[in-house]
C-alpha cells in the first residue's frame, strides 16, 4: 500500500544499473518507490518490488491500473549492440513494444501520470534511404519515435531523456567499469589485461549515473511535453584518459601509452535540447567508487 501522503514513482527496470541509482534516490527524495522487475532477486529493500514482464501488454495494464503512479520512469530494456544482432527480435520487443504497452497502460488508467522514457544519446536521426548501424540503434529509435508519437496522440505529459555514457558504482557493462573490474582483478591475480581490445584514442562524454538520476527528477518538473533532452553535461575524457586515472588509483599501477589520448568527442543527435545541470561527482570520484565497488565483489 502507498504510505498517506506519499506520491507513487513507478521505476522500470528497478533492478538494472541506473534503476537500483534511481530506486535509492527517489526514496530519499521522500517518494513511494515502486521497483518494477522481471524476476525477484536481492534487490535494495525500503521500495516495494513489484515483478512484471513489460512485453506482455495485459500484466503491463494490470500493473498501472493497480497503482496509478503519479510519476513512472522507464529505464527498462536492452542495450547492448553486439547482443542485438544475434537476437534482433528481442531487443524490438523489450525496447519498442514494452515501452508502446506501457504508454498504453498510462494512457487507460493514469492519464495524467509524468512519465520520463530513457533513450540513448546514441539514437539514429532518421534520414531518407539511411539505416541505424545495428538492431540495438533502431529499437532505440523506434522506441523514441513511439514516444513521442503517444504523447503527441494522446497529450501524454511525456518528456525523453538521452543519457550520455554513464559511469559510476554498480553492474555495469560500460567501458569506465570493464577498466575497473579489470583493474580489480588485476590487483588480485597480478595479471595485466586491462588495456586489450581496448580504443584508447575514443573519446566520450561520462556522467556520473548519480547526476543522471538527479536530472531525470528535475525533468519531470522542467521537461516540456513531447521534447528531447540530451543529458550530456558530464566531462570529455579519452579512453586513455580514464586508464591513466585507474592506473594512479591501483595498488599495482599500469602504464598508458602516452600518445593514445586524443579521439573525436560524441556529438548529440539532431533535434534534442541540452539539458543544462552541474556535476557533483568528478570523474576522478565516480571512477574511484567504481574501481571500489569491483574490489569488494
Amino acid at each position: 500500500m502507498t504510505k498517506r501522503g506519499m506520491e507513487t514513482i513507478l521505476i522500470t527496470g528497478g533492478n538494472g544499473f541506473t534503476g537500483r541509482h534511481a530506486c535509492r534516490y527517489f526514496a530519499s527524495q521522500g517518494y513511494h518507490v515502486v521497483s518494477v522487475v522481471r524476476r525477484i532477486g536481492e534487490e535494495d529493500h525500503g521500495v516495494q518490488l513489484e515483478r512484471c514482464e513489460l512485453t506482455n501488454a495485459i500484466e503491463t495494464s494490470n500493473l498501472i491500473q493497480r497503482l496509478k503512479p503519479s510519476y513512472v520512469l522507464h529505464l527498462a530494456g536492452q542495450s547492448n549492440a553486439d547482443e542485438s544482432w544475434i537476437h534482433p527480435v528481442r531487443y524490438m520487443e523489450s525496447n519498442v513494444m514494452a515501452t508502446v504497452f506501457l504508454l498504453e497502460a498510462i494512457r487507460k488508467h493514469a492519464p495524467s501520470c509524468k512519465v520520463v522514457v530513457t533513450g540513448t544519446i546514441l539514437q539514429y536521426p532518421v534520414k531518407e534511404n539511411s539505416l541505424p548501424p545495428h538492431p540495438y540503434s533502431l529499437s532505440k529509435t523506434l522506441q523514441i519515435f513511439a514516444s513521442k508519437s503517444w504523447a503527441s496522440y494522446y497529450d501524454l505529459d511525456l518528456v525523453i531523456a538521452k543519457p550520455t555514457n554513464l559511469i559510476g558504482p554498480g553492474p555495469s557493462t560500460g567501458v569506465c567499469s570493464i577498466l575497473a573490474k579489470r583493474v580489480a582483478e588485476f590487483e588480485k591475480t597480478g595479471v595485466n589485461d586491462i588495456l586489450t581490445h581496448m580504443d584508447l584514442e575514443a573519446e566520450r562524454v561520462f556522467l556520473d549515473v548519480r547526476d543522471a538520476v538527479s536530472a531525470y527528477h528535475e525533468l519531470f518538473f522542467m521537461g516540456e511535453k513531447g521534447r528531447e533532452y540530451d543529458v550530456s553535461f558530464g566531462t570529455t575524457a579519452s579512453i586513455g584518459d580514464v586508464a591513466t586515472i585507474l592506473s594512479s588509483m591501483a595498488a599495482l599501477p599500469f602504464d598508458v601509452p602516452e600518445e593514445k589520448r586524443k579521439g573525436i568527442p560524441l556529438q548529440p543527435a539532431n533535434g534534442s535540447q541540452e539539458l543544462k545541470s552541474t556535476c557533483t561527482f568528478t570523474l576522478e570520484e565516480s571512477l574511484r567508487d567504481t574501481l571500489q565497488y569491483f574490489r569488494n565483489l
